[in-house]
């Protein structure tokens, strides 16, 4: 009897092995089914067609800046010189810098970027000397030393340098490499079914475009804080999650020496605060409130009035720039945090759950080096009062 029972349950265990493997198979095919074509058969094996998808070496940073930009550059970018000897190179050059444009523009890597198309690379000292004549504080080169391109036939392979130099001793700042590869149609037998690889219709912009996001977050990184890392807001719901992450003042307020440092070297040291920041606008040497800040206020008043800040105390502090004197600035911005408090009393928040202070231009977000830099100097910031 233990002989049929173990021949019994072989073959049961042969049959659940053979219908978990179809259903795995089937599983298979469902996946594949919702990132790619299927083509079914009965006679034939089903067909799966999958788009080929773009492989990358690592990005290669061989030199980048130590710390931040103090403020918004202004960037030239100029056509990407082909190294590699073929015809039309310099339409290739326009055009493959013009992809990576795009995606930098989308993604917002630069507050300025300009390219001119009709530039021609003579090497970096020249293209120095054009960026600093057009005004620009950095200009990016582009080199490609190696470009196969199959179209939507055969494998395409790409090879971009990424330069960038500052204009006004003409250093270079970065220095990026990175390979990609779209291989050409592949196919592969899995017995129920075939797994083709197919080309899209233009794999080198998706090759160059793929590169160009992974550039752009090394120098994303690089460049100047936003106004959301800084802690500025302008809706209601934003600014009170910014007044409820605040919790104290800044570590050090009460050294002033420390209390000077920039905005970056807060953020690297953990000093850094992102209590509500407010650019609100008053009239020149003035402690009267501009028309155009009024909406600010209005969503202002609305965070205060919020359930989670309701009742609760803060503190309304008062910012300058680096112009007029110690002095004259430490009493204009104790003034302007009056008038915002005066705002906000006349609707409808507690004056008791408000207080004010001034700081004059004593302690500097951001260096007082630009105009934008100056206006975020100039600001309300108000943060919980333990």
């Amino acid at each position: 009897m233990k002989p049929i029972f173990h021949t019994r349950h072989t073959r049961h265990s042969s049959s659940f092995r053979t219908l978990a493997a179809l259903a795995l198979f089937a599983l298979a095919l469902f996946g594949l089914a919702a990132c790619a074509n299927v083509d079914p058969s009965i006679i034939n094996p089903t067909k799966v067609y999958r788009d080929a998808p773009v492989e990358k070496s690592k990005l290669a940073i061989s030199l980048r800046p130590k710390s931040k930009l103090n403020d918004a550059p202004q960037v030239l970018m100029y056509p990407f010189f082909v190294s590699q000897k073929m015809t039309n190179s310099s339409l290739v050059g326009r055009e493959l810098a013009r992809l990576v444009y795009q995606t930098w523009t989308e993604e917002s890597v630069f507050e300025t970027l300009m390219y001119d198309p009709q530039l021609a690379y003579h090497g970096p000292e020249a293209a120095v000397s054009v960026a600093r004549r057009a005004g620009a504080d950095l200009v990016i080169v582009g080199i490609v030393p190696y470009l196969i391109t199959g179209g939507s036939i055969d494998s395409t392979a790409v090879t971009l340098q990424i330069r960038v130099y500052e204009t006004q001793g003409g250093n270079l700042l970065l220095s990026m490499d990175q390979h990609a590869r779209v291989n050409a149609k592949l196919k592969q037998d899995w017995i129920i079914f075939d797994l083709h690889t197919r080309l899209s219709d233009s794999p080198l912009a998706e090759a160059m475009a793929s590169i160009a996001h992974d550039m752009a977050v090394p120098m994303k990184s690089w460049m100047p804080p936003t106004d959301e890392e800084l802690g500025f807001a302008d809706s209601a719901s934003g600014m009170a999650q910014n007044i409820l992450a605040s919790g104290s003042p800044l570590v050090g307020d009460e050294d002033d020496a420390a209390s000077r440092g920039l905005a970056a070297d807060l953020m690297n040291t953990g000093r850094f605060k992102k209590n509500l920041k407010l650019k609100v606008e008053f009239d020149v040497d003035s402690s009267r409130i501009r028309p155009e800040s009024n909406g600010i206020l209005s969503e202002l008043t609305k965070a205060l009035k919020s359930e989670p800040l309701k009742g609760r105390r803060v503190v309304i502090a008062g910012h300058c720039d680096s112009d007029a004197s110690l002095e004259y600035n430490q009493k204009l911005s104790e003034r302007r945090a009056a008038a915002v408090k005066a705002y906000l009393v006349e609707h409808g928040v507690a004056a008791q759950t408000l207080r004010t202070e001034g700081f004059g231009k004593t302690r500097p977000l951001v260096p007082n080096t630009s105009k934008a830099n100056k206006q975020r100097n100039r600001r309300v910031e108000v943060r919980l009062d333990n």
